[in-house]
């Protein structure tokens, strides 16, 4: 059998639809890969996307959020030149406590505001890790029997619960402690922003750096982890496998060879299928992050363009305040990045294992 045709047998085997229906509703520019056709790509050669296109398409999300989250900008400011009015009046009138109320009045509408909107993209964070996480959940249980069936056996059986449990206890702790420190941070910041005193920016401001600290050391231990047992069982497949070719090579007589050669061809096919479907998993986790992060840097942005210009017109609490939602959005972008990243190493562990069994 030509070995086209014992990759393409093995493919239609595997059951990649809900990955595939994950891609499909990216909306990105990988949307229409599919798994067989990124493995077809590697046997044949051909390149796996435009990258042109890639770029424009990128660039082109990039601006569309910016302008969306401008209508944001221009809400806040127009609310920040109608406080410097009253500030105004009521200097030149006397009227202080009539302006003050109107200052608070307007302070909690931009405060409204604001939290409407890190609402919106405080739950995009969540939700976008529960999908990589879903994901990562269906990828490994194609990748680790295909590791197996390549003779990884000590890796599948080792890498298995531990990426399961890593992967379980990551996302716990994401979504029950971290993100939670980092959402009353924020509405800290947002009380704050309602005097012209600092009462709890302190602590704020431990809350928001302790999760993202936090999410940083839990993916460096588990990606460490993961790396130290995949190095481990790596040696020990490496091991098995070149024992058994030349148990096959020079204790079968006649046949041996022939054996020998046809072990390596089917290895050498599951370990294109493994990595396909790795590379596969790697670029549907690129597509679940590419919108939400251009999101959520487009609304980081526009806080601290609206924190610069707000400044200047007098309403300092307000710009103080814009510029750390700004800061707390970055950090969401940061904790989405660190998750993705840790997922990438476990892909990683698994696509390169295939090179010492082969």
């Amino acid at each position: 059998m030509d070995y086209k045709e014992y990759i393409s047998q093995r493919l239609n085997e595997l059951n990649l639809n809900e990955l595939e229906e994950i891609m499909r509703s990216t909306n990105t520019p990988f949307s229409d890969i599919t798994g067989k056709s990124l493995v077809d790509n590697f046997v044949t050669g051909k390149a796996l996307f435009d990258s042109d296109y890639m770029i424009n398409t990128l660039k082109d999300l990039l601006l569309f959020e910016i302008k969306s989250g401008l209508i944001l900008a221009v809400e806040v400011i127009a609310i920040c030149i109608f406080i410097g009015l009253l500030r105004s009046i009521s200097s030149s009138f006397g009227e202080k406590a009539v302006s003050d109320i109107g200052i608070m009045v307007c302070s909690f509408v931009v405060i409204g505001l604001c939290m409407k909107n890190f609402t919106y993209t405080y739950d995009l964070c969540a939700d976008t890790i529960s999908t990589m996480t879903y994901t990562m959940q269906i990828l490994l249980p194609i990748l680790i029997p295909l590791l197996i069936s390549m003779g990884g056996i000590t890796s599948g059986s080792v890498l298995n619960p531990l990426m399961t449990a890593s992967i379980t206890a990551f996302n716990t702790i994401l979504l029950k402690v971290m993100l939670p420190m980092l959402f009353i941070s924020t509405v800290f910041f947002l009380i704050n922003g309602m005097t012209e005193k600092s009462y709890v920016k302190t602590l704020a401001s431990f809350l928001r750096s302790a999760a993202a600290i936090a999410t940083g050391l839990c993916a460096t231990i588990f990606s460490g982890l993961t790396l130290l047992q995949g190095f481990v069982a790596k040696s020990a497949d490496g091991l098995l496998i070149n024992t058994a070719r030349f148990s096959l090579s020079n204790f079968v007589p006649i046949v041996g060879g022939f054996a020998a050669d046809s072990v390596d061809m089917v290895l050498s096919c599951m370990a294109v299928i493994k990595n396909g479907i790795g590379i596969f998993g790697i670029l549907v986790l690129c597509s679940l992050l590419i919108m939400p992060i251009i999101k959520l840097l487009a609304i980081g942005v526009v806080y601290k363009f609206t924190a610069i210009v707000t400044e200047p017109i007098g309403a300092k609490n307000i710009s103080g305040c814009l510029n750390e939602m700004g800061n707390a959005t970055i950090t969401l972008v940061v904790i989405l990045i660190l998750t993705s990243m840790m997922f990438l190493i476990f892909i990683s562990v698994l696509i390169g294992i295939g090179g010492a069994v082969q």
